[in-house]
């Protein structure tokens, strides 16, 4: 019986609550399908969210701190084999299109060296813009398997999905051989910048602001292209910055955007015939803070920053369940290679959910570790656990606790219990598995 095909997409800064099933004035109809196709993770996870360790997480299985892959731009390790690798091994032919982020900040060519082992690849490192025209001066430009540049005058969002399209006829022309594809879209990662269709789909949306909203500028200046010095004249500045409605508008946009490139990769391979025989998993990198206690963007502890949507449709396997137990998006390396019958021990730091995913069994995690060390000295490093009930936050190095929620009765964090004497031993026992899981073989 051959393989399942196995694609893996995700998106740039997506939170948990991106998603018409979670909050309905999001316009997803094709990932709502898929969620009804599959099993929907309401409390996934963000093994490190920011782009370049969360990809080094995706790839290797491994924490941070035990991969190396600490920061922005740092590659992946070179000791340790990549999903690619392994999935190479395991008989797959492999593909990748997307942003990058491992090896190099900015926009670079990506030399075959450093990309993890796939072996078609159109990707890029980091790109900050959408639309190709001016006055961003956004060069969409992807990188192939030689490092040669490919210019395209198109939406990135919709180059990344027209990319995803070939490679997956190309690899449907090789019948006998099971292929594995990785799409990483940029968007909804500022600057906000949707094509106008979608767009225009959200100008009479008022999104609800959560319990733990306070007001916060959303506009964040990009590095590469560089933002304006003088942010008064930035059109992203003038477009919304001090607005935060018109900012969430924006982004909604855009994970509509990718929702329909995402109808578009189901479409192909139904029209191709192998939809059956294919698993889909949708996830992010990690979500955006949008004003959530008076903070925006990523790299924090909080939901709307670590949590994350995760959806997995396998074939014959569970529909339409909705899954409240912690899974870390660390578990994906496993559960892919699981999907894929690599049957050699590899070590990692998740646990597959695809025996969950195919109703054979329960799943077996009890509780997700996450954490991220700030170059900045001026923001917080910290490591976090959650388990079904509770959520403990340490500082990076010492693991001195500073927050605790109880996240059944207080989902927003609203109320920090860890000075509560009562939750003392709490604390001290999910200390403890903490420092265990974070301590095994860490390099950093």
């Amino acid at each position: 019986m051959k393989k399942p095909n196995i694609i893996l997409i995700f998106s740039d800064q997506q939170h948990k609550y991106a998603l018409g099933k979670n909050d309905p004035h999001f316009i997803t109809p094709n990932l709502d399908a898929l969620c009804e196709e599959g099993v929907l993770f309401e409390n996934a996870y963000s093994s490190n969210p920011i782009c370049g360790p969360y990809r080094g997480c995706l790839l290797t299985g491994l924490m941070s701190c035990h991969s190396g892959v600490m920061y922005n731009g740092y590659p992946l390790p070179k000791d340790e084999p990549s999903l690619a690798d392994h999935m190479n091994c395991a008989g797959y032919d492999t593909y990748f299109v997307g942003k990058w982020h491992l090896g190099a900040n900015g926009d670079s060519p990506i030399p075959p060296s450093i990309q993890g082992g796939f072996c078609h690849y159109m990707g890029y490192q980091c790109h900050n813009g959408f639309e190709p025209a001016p006055p961003y001066n956004n060069k969409v430009s992807f990188y192939d398997s030689n490092g040669e540049e490919h210019v395209y005058n198109k939406h990135r969002t919709e180059v990344t999905t027209d990319i995803a399209l070939n490679m997956i006829k190309m690899a449907s022309l090789k019948s006998d051989t099971p292929f594995f594809l990785l799409v990483g879209y940029q968007a909804p990662h500022y600057p906000v910048q949707p094509s106008l269709e979608f767009e225009e789909l959200y100008k009479d949306t008022v999104f609800d602001k959560s319990p733990d909203y306070e007001s916060v500028d959303p506009y964040t200046p990009t590095y590469n292209p560089p933002s304006p010095s003088d942010k008064t004249k930035d059109p992203d500045f003038l477009r919304y910055g001090g607005d935060m409605d018109g900012y969430m508008k924006l982004y909604a946009a855009m994970v509509s955007q990718i929702d329909r490139g995402v109808g578009r990769i189901i479409n192909t391979l139904k029209s191709l015939k192998i939809y059956q025989n294919t698993i889909v998993i949708f996830t992010s990198d990690h979500g955006d803070m949008q004003g959530s206690h008076g903070l925006k963007n990523k790299c924090l502890p909080y939901e709307k920053s670590c949590g994350v949507p995760l959806i997995c449709k396998v074939p014959n396997g569970q529909k339409n369940r909705r899954l409240s137990a912690p899974v870390s998006t660390v578990d994906i390396f496993a559960t892919v290679l699981a999907a894929g019958g690599v049957t050699s021990h590899v070590p990692c730091d998740g646990t597959s959910f695809l025996e969950y995913a195919t109703g054979s069994s329960a799943f077996a995690r009890d509780y997700v570790v996450s954490e991220h060390r700030s170059r900045n000295r001026s923001v917080s490093s910290w490591r976090m656990i959650r388990d079904a009930r509770y959520k403990l936050v340490t500082d990076y190095q010492s693991f001195e606790p500073q927050m605790l929620f109880d996240m059944q009765n207080d989902p927003w964090e609203m109320n920090n219990l860890v000075n509560e004497s009562k939750m003392a031993a709490e604390i001290l026992r999910l200390k403890s598995i903490l420092v265990s899981e974070i301590e095994k073989n860490a390099k950093g």
